[in-house]
């Protein structure tokens, strides 16, 4: 009796030990899946590629492929887009690539082997990741793309040209940043010899540089948004747009020939000369927003006029005409200005005489109307009396 009892003590007691063991073990399972909930992780969107043999993966509507060109036909969000094979052209057309969550780039060149002589052009790219454009390739060329953050280089002998951005050169070499607008920039240790030159600094931090770079093509150099405040002793060399005093980075980095101006086409203002009617001479009068080597003007579509300054155009024929300012810079940057229409009329009466003229012959023609007046009046009266004495004598005889 007792032995059974004490059995079943010991098989109690075991099984609540059981039971707190599994308690605990369930706890900590629990406490653990419950923290690695909490963690954010990466998070990893679905893309869009372009794979090693040509096909779009998943295929969408968003890229309408002819032979090697690629071409975007709407907006793509939320959908990093990866491009792996070579020898392509990708133009965006425009539209915008947009991928706000995750930690995707927006357009992403990668592959077993880097891809090659890729074009990208013509696309707005933005995205969270620090790099927007990450582009992992060799003698390609990026034409025309804005970005909100950076565009990251992997690669040699690549060219970006005409674009908006911030850029990273990360083991490349040899590459071309020509006619841009740059907000920041990096090169770290491991890049050389890329060169710089014709683009605008518009920078609101100091340059990142880690290995010495290129700063110009030898006579010509970039824009630097800080140059005059830098070196404010510092002025242009003629009419050439490049300044005096050299634009120092730091002791391995120097721009030899920096810019006094924005690297770009001149901007014209044409003042006064309106859509409107003139009568008589005609002033020309503009401005253009950096140095030129040449001024003109053209006249209903004729050749171009070439012009020092403003002027006055006389000797216009009676009718419509239509005016185009002109001007290029030393860098034989071309610019055009608003073509202006307006009419000219011949050169009007003289108002006063006219007027002097018609009091004088409306004050005739009242004192003219007046002694016809009186002398209708005369003539009546004369009339009404012979009649009356006619008719007394026609009653005297009766």
């Amino acid at each position: 009796m007792w032995s059974r009892f004490a059995l079943k003590k010991k098989v109690l007691a075991l099984s609540l030990v059981l039971a707190l063991l599994f308690s605990i073990t369930t706890g900590l399972l629990f406490v653990n899946f419950s923290a690695t909930a909490f963690i954010p992780g990466p998070v990893i969107l679905p893309s869009i590629t372009i794979t090693n043999d040509g096909s779009i993966s998943p295929y969408t509507e968003l890229i309408k492929r002819n032979g090697n060109t690629y071409t975007l036909t709407d907006n793509v969000i939320e959908y990093p887009i990866i491009i792996e094979r070579s020898n392509i052209v990708f133009d965006g057309a425009g539209y915008n690539i947009t991928v706000a969550k995750g930690d995707n780039p927006g357009l992403f060149l990668r592959g077993i082997y880097d891809p090659k002589n890729v074009i990208v052009k013509n696309v707005n790219v933005f995205s969270k990741n620090i790099y927007t454009i990450e582009f992992r390739c060799s003698k390609g060329l990026i034409e025309n793309v804005i970005t909100n953050k950076d565009i990251r280089i992997t690669g040699d002998s690549n060219t970006i040209t005409k674009s908006v951005m911030k850029v990273c050169i990360v083991k490349g070499s040899n590459n071309l940043i020509t006619q841009n607008n740059i907000t920041d920039i990096l090169v770290d240790s491991y890049s050389y010899s890329n060169k710089f030159f014709e683009n605008n600094f518009l920078l609101t931090d100091f340059l990142h540089l880690f290995r010495e770079s290129v700063w110009d093509n030898g006579s010509v150099g970039n824009y630097w948004s800080d140059y005059q405040s830098k070196y404010p002793n510092a002025s242009e060399i003629g009419n050439t747009g490049i300044g005096d005093t050299s634009y120092i980075i730091d002791s391995d980095n120097v721009d030899r020939y920096p810019l006094m101006y924005p690297w770009g086409t001149p901007e014209i203002t044409v003042f006064g000369l309106e859509n409107t009617t003139y009568s008589g001479g005609i002033s020309l009068n503009f401005s253009v927003s950096k140095s030129t080597v040449w001024m003109g003007y053209s006249l209903d579509g004729g050749d171009n006029v070439t012009v020092a300054g403003n002027l006055t155009l006389n000797g216009l024929a009676t009718g419509f005409h239509n005016l185009t300012v002109y001007a290029n810079d030393s860098f034989e940057n071309v610019v055009a200005s608003e073509t202006i229409t307006f009419a000219v009329i011949s050169e009007p009466f003289p108002v006063v005489p006219i007027v002097a003229v018609s009091v004088v012959a409306i004050s005739l023609l009242a004192a003219g109307l007046l002694i016809y007046h009186k002398k209708h009046k005369h003539n009546l009266v004369k009339k009404l009396r012979i009649k009356l004495l006619a008719v007394v004598n026609q009653k005297r005889r009766n």
